[in-house]
């Protein structure tokens, strides 16, 4: 039961189950039962906080707030010891005012019936309570003297934005002008409001180029799967255009003083000269380096092609493969809104106590153990939400691995379904202790990742290049043990071995087909990562030419194409990304299929004809360049001997 151990390769190790009593999918047990029952506790000591910091974090004061004497809005409060203005009946005061919105850490805040207009003197102020009835100014402050005595202190600061209630908090109504005024305030950032208040305006724009992106990325898959060949070539041929085109482009509207006109449009720097310096500069860099790439992997490009047709017969058989990165979407959506309600439960539990003893404000203090629970509770963010996504990897593996070893593929039946009955029924413990071992190389990350911004300012260069560097190193760890975890996942659902069983048998396997792996996975992963590219290019040039045809006066319009940019490519990876994991469980139950069969009645071969031509086109191409003479491989010849040669 040890990690160290490898059913099939590992020297001193037991003995391979006997070929002819092989059967995947159909001996099922338990599998990491002891990481299992450890996850159960450790999410049933989450729901215990959830349950503590509902019953003490009072839910009033997060739903509907409080002021700055402890007293929660629309409610009779009791009485707080000490507190002058504490205990108030503040029934109908629905909403928390805050005197001076722009700095609401530091400023009074009370609870008032309705959120006020725009405000520009005291004599509005006055004016606003005859005709609302609510009052804005401190409690003991009679209304009668608003504008006959100096309030300044205890009424808004002047001259006040327009405001409306959000989640009980009056809040401005202009965002993009309270963004400005708030960047004003902070440190006078007039670029930060111009780019948000870019963004603002063109978000209609980028709502409607998401979409744009989901059909682009449906087109791709669709394309992949029935002219794999043409498409690959046509990716690496557009890809290739797209970065010197558009490097191109940014060089010569960077060159021309009056600006570039490309399709009616004009494309200039605006002024910002120096920024359009380094996106030709960045695009330089990134395009040589793709032509560099595309250069090197040419050669290889046609042995993945037929991967690609193998991988589009699977998601044509079961297309409801594309949809399950939505699940989990959807799953993961949720578990985080009550993750960060609980937090938010937490944060508002503790007893109350006097921190402006002149001014009699209250805030709550938390214990230590309200700490531990915040961590507790931050632990199980990465742990949970790292399981989840290991049970999708469980269950794609497990449709894709029951795809493969069915021979009648018109009895396929539900094969989603069952690889999720499987993973429920058997396998839980394998992706709890999958996701363990990624929380325990992320959480240090993390840590590393707070401490490196706490050193931002820190004139030590030798300590923060080391922080830097320990962060670089977890994160390429945490890269690979995912690829692992996986491929392990994979041979989880082939052969239904724990865990660490899995992950030396996936480990050896790979070693052993190293030159396999990396001329399928490496050149397929890249050649999907150009899909990728090519929804984003298409998705933002469409943007682009739309953003500057429709708002002309964007100041920094790279800032909405940046967002559209990145949500296409969270979409396109959603899409697409399904393929290589179909891919990467194909060429891993083939291992298996080539080290259990020969080809021998009674020991036949799982694989499709299609894929067993493929595997001896493939070790002629790799056999050619290599500078080997091509081998064939006769039907008699076990395909054990050519991987061998791989």
């Amino acid at each position: 039961m040890g990690c160290c151990y490898s059913a099939a390769r590992t020297a001193g190790g037991k003995p391979p189950p006997t070929p002819s009593k092989w059967q995947p999918l159909e001996k099922r047990h338990c599998t990491d039962v002891i990481p299992l029952a450890v996850f159960v506790l450790y999410f049933v000591g989450m729901i215990v906080i959830a349950a503590f910091a509902i019953a003490n974090g009072a839910a009033a004061r997060l739903i509907y707030g409080y002021d700055s004497y402890g007293n929660t809005c629309d409610r009779t409060n009791e009485k707080i010891v000490d507190i002058e203005n504490s205990g108030l009946n503040l029934t109908g005061k629905k909403f928390v005012f805050y005197m001076n919105v722009l700095d609401p850490d530091s400023s009074l805040h009370i609870c008032v019936e309705k959120c006020p207009p725009f405000l520009l003197n005291m004599q509005q102020v006055y004016d606003f309570y005859e005709t609302s009835g609510s009052a804005l100014c401190d409690y003991s402050v009679e209304t009668d003297t608003y504008t006959s005595q100096d309030h300044s202190e205890q009424c808004p600061k002047l001259p006040y934005q327009e405001t409306t209630p959000v989640l009980s908090r009056c809040v401005p109504t202009s965002l993009p002008q309270f963004l400005t005024d708030l960047a004003i305030y902070v440190s006078n950032l007039q670029t930060i409001n111009l780019i948000l208040g870019d963004i603002y305006v063109s978000r209609y724009a980028i709502m409607g180029l998401c979409f744009l992106a989901v059909f682009v990325s449906v087109i791709i898959v669709l394309l992949l799967r029935f002219v794999a060949s043409v498409v690959v070539y046509v990716i690496l041929v557009l890809v290739s255009l797209t970065c010197v085109g558009g490097t191109a482009l940014l060089w010569w509207a960077y060159a021309s003083p009056e600006g570039v006109t490309f399709l009616d449009i004009q494309i200039h720097h605006g002024g910002d000269k120096q920024g359009f310096l380094w996106y030709a500069i960045a695009a330089t860099i990134f395009t040589v380096i793709m032509l560099l790439i595309i250069l090197v992997m040419r050669t290889r490009v046609g042995i993945t092609v037929e991967l690609f047709y193998e991988a589009g017969k699977c998601i044509t058989h079961i297309p409801c493969l594309l949809v399950q990165p939505l699940w989990t979407f959807i799953v993961l959506l949720l578990f985080w809104m009550c993750w960060i309600a609980v937090f938010a439960f937490l944060s508002t539990s503790g007893k109350p106590y006097l921190y402006d003893s002149h001014k009699g404000w209250v805030k709550f203090s938390q214990s230590d153990i309200i700490t531990y629970a915040r961590w507790y509770h931050f632990v199980g963010l990465i742990w949970v939400s790292e399981f989840m996504l290991a049970c999708q990897q469980m269950a794609i593996a497990g449709t894709v691995v029951k795809y493969y070893f069915t021979r009648d593929k018109s009895q396929l039946g539900n094969p989603i379904l069952e690889s999720i009955g499987r993973l429920i029924g058997n396998h839980l413990g394998s992706c709890a202790l999958g996701s363990f071992i990624i929380t325990l190389v992320k959480i240090p990350r993390c840590i590393l990742m707070y401490i490196h911004s706490q050193f931002k300012d820190s004139e030590n260069i030798l300590a923060k290049a080391l922080i830097k560097g320990c962060i670089c190193c977890l994160w390429v760890l945490e890269k690979c043990l995912k690829y692992l975890n996986y491929n392990a996942y994979t041979l989880v659902a082939v052969n239904g071995t724990h865990f660490c069983r899995s992950a030396c048998d996936a480990i050896a396997t790979l070693a052993s087909n190293a030159l396999r792996v990396i001329a399928i996975n490496s050149v397929g992963a890249f050649i999907l990562f150009l899909g990728k590219v090519l929804v984003v290019a298409i998705t933002a040039g469409t943007g682009g030419i739309f953003m500057m045809k429709y708002h002309p006066n964007l100041t920094y319009v790279l800032a909405p194409l940046s967002v559209v940019a990145l949500f296409s490519y969270l979409i396109a990876h959603c899409f697409i990304s399904i393929y290589e994991m179909a891919i990467d469980t194909m060429l891993l139950c083939f291992c298996e299929d080539c080290r259990v069969n020969d080809g021998s009645p009674g020991r036949e071969y799982f694989m499709s004809k299609s894929l067993m031509a493929y595997v001896k086109k493939s070790t002629r191409h790799l056999d050619t360049a290599d500078g080997k003479k091509p081998k064939d491989s006769p039907e008699g010849v076990p395909l054990t001997d050519m991987m061998s040669r791989t």
